[in-house]
């Protein structure tokens, strides 16, 4: 197959799954009061335990400033903490606040649904399908420095 129908497949494969994932988190989002965008980084700085508001600014494509001040919305919200860190005070980092573990608890028990589905998925071949997206993931930031 040609590159540029892999190319085509690709982006075409992307745009489905992020829809799709979009649906399944905005259904769950309207009920937590929450958007997407704040939604999605919960779970990042869940997945991360601390993280800078720089490392989120750059995952999720978005200045600084801009991953600050939903940042600062969050904190006013109750949803995560920020500090700044012990090692460098130049350095804020951003864990999850009490309310915004409820708020992914909640979450996460309401999309059992989804939980269920991919619990019928074989372990091996969850593994395969995030090896492959991190892959080309990797690939793609990589045509892009």
């Amino acid at each position: 197959m040609p590159t540029q129908q892999y190319l085509t497949k690709l982006c075409k494969s992307f745009y489905e799954f992020k829809y799709a994932l979009y649906k399944v988190i905005d259904s769950l989002c309207r009920e937590e009061g929450i958007t997407n965008m704040q939604a999605m980084m919960l779970f990042m700085i869940k997945s991360e335990k601390a993280i800078s508001v720089g490392a989120l600014s750059s995952i999720f494509n978005m200045t600084h400033s801009n991953a600050s001040a939903l940042c600062k919305k969050l904190e006013r919200d109750g949803l995560v903490c920020r500090t700044r860190s012990k090692t460098d005070e130049r350095t804020v980092l951003i864990t999850l606040g009490e309310r915004g573990e409820e708020v992914l608890s909640r979450m996460l028990k309401n999309g059992a649904g989804i939980s269920d589905s991919l619990g019928e998925i074989p372990p091996d071949r969850l593994d395969t399908i995030i090896e492959t997206m991190n892959e080309a993931t990797h690939m793609l930031s990589q045509i892009v420095k």
